[in-house]
């Protein structure tokens, strides 16, 4: 069976051609000002557009995806699609995500089309290079002739305008001037925001604060924020929402924050916001003189940018009441020295007595804890004794208890009476450490003091509150001196780089030695810190990348340094006044550097600062130091180094390039722009290297030319082209500054999508890079040219056969006159012509065509279409007797001319042809006559009658809608009930297979059943025995006539339904036309004369002439008979 072999190999074939279709998308991005004029700078948060445009050169694609990555900060408006052109359907499904990319889909991008995106943006509020990458892709199943037109980049430069804002700020209730006249009174102000910008721009915070003017003693006020509100708005500007500001209950004792927004909100150019806020004023604390106290309050906003008027408004007074007076008392200590006398030198061990004298000058009794401490950090103490001598008034040495905590005794809290006094007696003794640092007399430092323990009670006189007193002990013996030295040294990169301003390092890894050395004569062991510093304003982050001991000298040895805080990054802001340290040597190391001796490490730090336009310095230190106190340092000053390095100024350049037309036709002129822009962030930008990089395809017709557009800059003095590779330097930009660079080209002779890359490099010993990928830009172009497709018919041959190749080249979409039009397809080696080429459908077109029989190549010159043409298709024979698949696709094409043959694809398959098969497919039904509802069973078999094995059988049995499927079984194969189709792996000479299907007789109609072979995978060599078929009679059982007519004439006047005394179970409901029932009968006897038993007031008229609906159910029956009838008289 020939045909069936190839509807296989045509079917797998087109299996493999879907999964390789091809087409060739590209993608172009252009940065505009809402007048549609290009723009390489832009304002902070200035309103621009981005506009991209998906273009197809390619086969028909349906489902192209694109994802546009827009920069983190850019605020996008709006996104629409626009232009369509060429057939392209809208971009659709768009779905921008919380890191501003932008994806979506085209559903439709005929050959020659194109579609664009319109997104509306403002601009980010920091200033720099901004970038945006744009990526077009094909949908699954289809490959991209052409990737490197998917994706475009461009950027552009945000420059910096001066923004101001102002706020002004009034109280309205009670009048400005008027106090409060009860505490728990509410005040109401008023605060106007206005932009005064040449632009919109968004306010980050809005922060209300009051100020303790009155003096402290005075009292706190207690506030809090009862409502805010947005009472108007001018200018376009809306109010925001402020249902979540509240404000927590807020003690003014300095400055407080009273309520804060900080959501951001957009103010337009001119645009203001007036709220009113109203405050509680709540019960102060005590005062200690309690007289009118007094608040300032004033309103705050936050810009994300230097404010060229205050960022505070004007403060407003706001005259309060006067607080209650606070409960106070005054508790007093005194200690002295009574044994030995104070004005000698007490001996180390000697004892020494302290009396200690506590009292309450009153007015009320108070709860306190009272104390002697040793404040010395070199002298320590013993407490031999301490003793209660006496007390004065209400007060006992019972009614206290006195704690010895080694370096202080402190007694627990207690009720101290007004008038009383305590007198306490201690005798301590002074220990002599093993020695000191100074030769000098030593001071012992004694301190004494009272604690009030209840919130609201006050010292009225703290000065009495507390005592230093110091005891003189001698000298003691020195300890052993030493000198640990450190210098640290820049060894990478070598000095003079990174050494000054003027020889400034590129941004990362610098390498230091650090040498510490003891030049005493006494062992000690060291504690090491090497850490970072700030030079300036400008922020750096750094991490250490490699610390090691590298060398010795005298008898010290290296050893594994364990604390190093490895690509841990850190920002040189002290916390808690630790420096942020890259690696030490600690006293857990227990390191101990001999005399005499030298250890030397080198550390390599990775240094990343932020963007300035000066050199920027970074600061990496060291110290070293003895453990201990048992040695000093004979020289401190040399126990600390410090090197500055200074990095390269930063830049930031910004690339963007883009065609004068975004399509074009072969052999056009245009100009490939590009624009290099340095950032207002930037330093000046010296010896700039641009390379340009075109197309192979594209040829460059012209010198290219540089020009200034903005700001101060130098072009380069000329250009290198070679090939189409375009290069130069530009001596300098400085900051702000735009250079055009134009190329002339004329576009390809062939169609398809074309790209360009630029990009702009600066000189890293010299500027350091902030934003690299804003240093290129991919663009594209499509050159718009007639198409071309082919194919072979059939796409499967046996070796010898022909097969007809057709071409079809197709006009682009306004369907102009075309001349000119050349190619010659070179034939995949081992096929060649069998005819010569001829007009299948030349529609008017005209051409010569080369190639002859025997031939390996077909061509065509001059092709011309006509205006108004779409399309014209011619084809050749060709032949082949080699095994195998031959591909002939965009790669075989030479000469073109003024044709896109990118996504020509035609494949041809040559089979060797030795099998003998011969499938027979016999049928037979049992029973043969039924009634409806009842089972049959289908035998179906297939034998291979040919002498060589049989493989990939597939038998098609396809049950008419007379029958209800039940189930099958099989001998051999597989049976899918969902296409009715029997498959069998193999078929052996004179096998013969079963399959049977069980099915239900619903009708009495479409009951002939064929079974067919579908597919073999060989040459079925008798096609004659592949189909068979059966066929049910079915007797009228339950077979409901079409219509009565109860007349009376003793014909036709009963619904008869044949059999169904056979089902007693069975019910009948009739309906009218518009569904209502209007019969029903149990046990139906064939009875019903056109009369209705429901659904009408009078059940014994009869029914009106027409169509009526029956549903008849039956038990037996799976499924209910339904259908129509006809009621006539």
């Amino acid at each position: 069976m020939y045909k069936s072999v190839l509807s296989l190999v045509i079917f797998c074939l087109c299996f493999f051609k879907l999964s390789a279709q091809t087409t060739d998308l590209a993608v172009v991005v252009e940065a505009q000002n809402l007048n549609g004029t290009d723009v390489s700078q832009v304002q902070i948060y200035q309103e621009f557009q981005y506009i991209v445009t998906i273009i197809n050169s390619g086969n028909a694609v349906s489902n192209a995806t694109f994802s546009l990555n827009l920069n983190d900060d850019v605020v996008v408006n709006s996104y629409v699609s626009q232009n369509n052109l060429g057939g392209a359907s809208d971009a659709e499904n768009f779905n921008l995500d919380l890191n501003n990319v932008l994806t979506g889909s085209v559903a439709s991008l005929p050959n020659n089309s194109s579609v664009e995106i319109r997104i509306n943006v403002n601009a980010p509020t920091d200033i720099g290079g901004i970038a945006f990458d744009a990526l077009v892709s094909p949908p699954s199943g289809t490959t991209d002739t052409n990737t490197s037109n998917n994706q475009s980049i461009i950027s552009i430069d945000v420059i910096d305008i001066p923004i101001d804002f102002s706020v002004v700020y009034s109280q309205i209730s009670p009048a400005e001037g008027t106090g409060i006249s009860a505490w728990n009174d509410t005040v109401t102000y008023e605060f106007t925001i206005t932009n005064n910008s040449s632009v919109s721009y968004p306010l980050y915070g809005i922060t209300g604060f009051m100020t303790l003017q009155s003096p402290f003693e005075y009292g706190q006020p207690v506030v809090q924020l009862q409502s805010i509100e947005c009472v108007g708005s001018t200018n376009g500007t809306e109010c925001p929402d402020l249902s979540t500001v509240n404000g927590p209950l807020s003690v003014v004792n300095t400055t407080s924050a009273i309520f804060s927004y900080g959501t951001p909100h957009v103010f337009t150019s001119g645009g203001s916001i007036t709220f009113q806020v109203v405050y509680q004023f709540l019960q102060p604390s005590c005062a200690f003189d309690p007289q009118q106290i007094i608040v300032d309050s004033y309103i705050n906003i936050e810009l994300n940018h230097v404010n060229e008027s205050s960022d505070s408004s004007n403060l407003v007074q706001t005259n309060l009441l006067t607080a209650e007076l606070c409960n106070v008392t005054d508790i007093c200590i005194d200690t002295i020295q009574t044994n030995p006398d104070v004005s000698t030198i007490v001996d180390w061990g000697e004892e020494v007595t302290f009396e200690t004298t506590v009292c309450n000058n009153g007015p009320l009794d108070a709860p306190i804890v009272f104390f002697l401490q040793n404040l010395s950090t070199t002298v320590t103490w013993d407490i031999i004794s301490i003793t209660c001598l006496g007390t004065t008034g209400d007060v006992t040495c019972d009614d206290f208890t006195i704690t010895d905590m080694d370096t202080l005794w402190a007694s627990d809290t207690f009720t101290m009476p007004v008038g009383a006094t305590i007198t306490i007696e201690t005798t301590v003794i002074f220990l002599e450490p093993e020695c000191s640092t100074s030769t000098q007399n030593t001071l012992a430092h004694v301190r004494s003091g009272t604690n009030i323990m209840q919130s609201q009670l006050f010292d009225s006189n703290i000065e009495n509150s507390a005592q230093s007193d110091f005891v003189t002990l001698p000298p003691t013996a020195s300890c052993p001196a030493s000198d640990i030295q450190v210098i640290k040294t820049q060894i990478a990169p070598e000095l003079p780089e990174g050494g000054d301003v003027n020889n400034t390092t590129d941004w990362g890894p610098i390498t230091y030695e650090i040498t510490v050395t003891n030049a005493g004569d006494v062992d000690t062991f060291i504690e090491l810190s090497d850490y970072m510093t700030l030079a300036g304003s400008i922020p750096v982050s750094a991490s250490l990348l490699s610390v090691e001991c590298v060398s010795t000298t005298g008898t010290a040895e290296c050893f594994t340094i364990t604390n190093a805080n490895i690509d841990v990054v850190f920002d040189g802001e002290p916390e808690d006044g630790e420096f942020d340290e890259f690696w030490g040597i600690t006293v857990e190391d227990n390191w101990e550097l001999p005399a005499q001796s030298s250890v030397t490490f080198q550390a390599t730090v990775n240094w990343q600062p932020g963007c300035s336009s000066a050199a920027i310095p970074v600061i990496n230190n060291v110290t070293a130091n003895h453990i201990g106190d048992d040695i000093i340092d004979a020289s401190p000053s040399n126990n600390s180094s410090q090197v500055t390095s200074y990095l390269a100024p930063c830049v930031d350049l910004i690339v963007q390039t883009f065609p004068e037309f975004t399509q074009v036709t072969v052999n056009q002129p245009f100009d490939w722009i590009i624009d290099i822009s340095n950032s207002t962030t930037s330093s000046n930008a010296t010896n700039i290297f641009f390379e340009d990089i075109l197309d192979a395809n594209f040829t460059v017709v012209g010198t290219p030319t540089c020009s200034v557009t903005a700001g101060t800059a130098t072009c380069m003095s000329g250009f290198s082209v070679t090939g189409n590779t375009i290069s130069g330097v530009i001596p300098n930009m400085e900051s702000g500054s735009t250079v055009r660079i134009r190329i002339p080209v004329t576009a390809p002779s062939f169609g398809g999508a074309f790209n360009n890359t630029a990009e702009a490099t600066p000189d890293i010993a010299e500027n350091n890079e902030l934003t690299p990928e804003t240093n290129i830009s991919i663009s594209n172009v499509q050159v718009i040219a007639p198409t071309l497709t082919k194919a072979f018919d059939p796409d499967t041959i046996f070796e010898g056969q022909e097969s007809t190749l057709t071409f079809t080249v197709y006009n682009i979409a306004s369907n102009p006159s075309q001349t000119n039009i050349s190619f010659t397809d070179n034939l995949p080696a081992g096929v060649v012509l069998s005819g010569e080429a001829y007009w299948v459908e030349d529609n008017g077109c005209t051409s010569t065509f080369t190639g002859t029989g025997g031939d390996t190549f077909v061509g065509v010159t001059n092709l011309t279409f006509p205006e108004g043409v779409a399309s014209c298709t011619f084809a050749v024979s060709v032949t082949s007797s080699s095994i195998g698949t031959h591909i002939n696709d965009s790669s075989n094409f030479s000469d073109q001319n003024n044709i896109d043959t990118s996504q020509a694809y035609a494949e041809l398959t040559v089979l060797q042809d030795t099998t003998d098969v011969d499938i027979e497919i016999l049928k037979s039904v049992s029973p043969e006559e039924v009634s409806i509802g009842e089972e049959v069973i289908f035998t179906i078999t297939a034998s291979n009658l040919g002498q060589t094995t049989a493989t990939l059988i597939e038998v098609i049995d396809n049950l008419p809608s007379g029958y209800e499927y039940i189930s099958s079984t099989v001998s051999e194969g597989v049976f899918d009930v969902s296409s009715f189709t029997w498959s069998i792996a193999s078929l052996t000479s004179g096998q013969l297979e079963t399959l049977t299907i069980t099915a239900r007789v619903l009708s009495s109609e479409n009951l002939l059943n064929i079974a067919l072979l579908g597919t073999v995978n060989e040459t079925d060599r008798d096609d004659t025995n592949n189909s068979d078929n059966a066929e049910v009679a079915v007797n009228n059982c339950l077979e409901i006539p079409q219509g009565i007519s109860p007349n009376n004439d003793s014909s036709n006047d009963f619904l008869v339904i044949p059999c169904i005394e056979d089902y007693p179970e069975n019910r009948i409901k009739i309906f009218n036309r518009l569904g209502v029932q209007i019969y029903q009968s149990d046990n139906y006897r064939n009875n019903w004369d056109g009369k209705p038993n429901m659904g009408f007031p009078e059940t014994s008229s009869l029914l009106p002439v027409g169509t009526y609906y029956y549903i008849l159910e039956i038990p037996e029956l799976q499924k209910p008979i339904m259908g129509w009838l006809y009621l006539n008289y």
